[in-house]
């Protein structure tokens, strides 16, 4: 997703308040988080601690105009909670007894991790059970300053009744899903299956206390690199990736065309669109044109203030 730069500060915020809850919240329980587990391991104790809490005010803001784009009045009047945390992102709720809920994933990590989905369950009464109706929601990646890629997260709700959930990659790998509240969850790979959940697919795999089981395929992200409006770059390292396609219009409303860029020898791509372009989605194909990543949605600066103005 090509993000305003103000996403970076947004995520900082976010960040403080954080810090901010759990000293007010959690003095002694942080400090001897401290004193015990210095290092990656206190990150996780300090997030996982803020589950249940209200959300700081810029994703309530954020959820809040959300919920006039979905057919559920209650969500309205309820509060915006942290129901899920990893080590580098965070994932806050707006939701309903009746199922509806919106969601917003912020990343805290070097770069920027965000995502974003509702469910109304007045619209999908069938296929309320699934992630979001039967898609899984996937986060949008811009790489750090220096070109190094945020961690790869997954992130959803888990279909009703669930008693079990895991991640199964396409070379034999698992690891097991954290649940976290309301059966909302936050999947990061470990450290050692993060390289490998940046070149192949995987599969997360619900099962619930009867023995059946739920399960959704999931392509690999791209991360991107965002040169002002316009200029798009990264580097591919999924496997048997040949070239990008790019979906952009020449102007807002218009008809998208795809462009297809190569990739170098170096598995690095470069693209730079005309003033006033605007580019919908990026994805990475193989030779034959099948696509081999998860589609990153694209938004402009512009269209994401559009956005928000048609929010409120």
């Amino acid at each position: 997703m090509l993000l305003p730069a103000d996403l970076h500060a947004l995520g900082h915020d976010l960040r403080q308040a954080a810090v901010r809850r759990t000293r007010r919240r959690h003095r002694k329980a942080v400090a001897l988080v401290a004193i015990v587990a210095l290092g990656a391991g206190a990150g996780v104790a300090v997030a996982t601690s803020l589950v249940g809490s209200p959300a700081p005010r810029g994703a309530q803001l954020d959820l809040h105009r959300a919920v006039g784009w979905v057919n559920a009045p209650g969500l309205r009047l309820q509060t915006a909670k942290v129901v899920a945390a990893s080590p580098a992102a965070t994932l806050y709720s707006i939701a309903d007894k009746r199922g509806n809920y919106c969601v917003e994933l912020i990343g805290h990590a070097k770069g920027v991790i965000f995502g974003f989905g509702c469910e109304s369950t007045q619209v999908y009464a069938v296929t309320h059970q699934l992630l979001f109706s039967g898609t899984a929601p996937g986060a949008s990646y811009v790489n750090a300053p220096d070109g190094a890629p945020p961690p790869v997260v997954q992130f959803g709700r888990l279909p009703p009744n669930t008693g079990a959930a895991r991640a199964i990659y396409d070379n034999g790998a698992q690891e097991s899903i954290p649940i976290g509240l309301d059966g909302f969850f936050i999947y990061q790979p470990s450290a050692r299956l993060q390289a490998v959940a940046r070149r192949m697919p995987l599969t997360l795999e619900f099962r619930d206390r009867d023995g059946s089981t739920w399960s959704y395929y999931l392509q690999p992200p791209q991360p991107l690199t965002i040169h002002g409006e316009h200029h798009i770059s990264g580097r591919v390292v999924i496997e048997h990736a040949s070239k990008v396609e790019i979906d952009v219009a020449l102007r807002p409303g218009a008809l998208p065309k795809q462009v297809f860029v190569p990739l170098h020898a170096d598995c690095s791509f470069s693209w730079t669109g005309a003033p006033g372009s605007l580019v919908y989605r990026v994805t990475v194909r193989n030779a034959e044109g099948e696509p081999l990543s998860a589609d990153t949605g694209v938004l402009t600066p512009k269209a994401m203030r559009e956005m928000s103005a048609l929010a409120g």
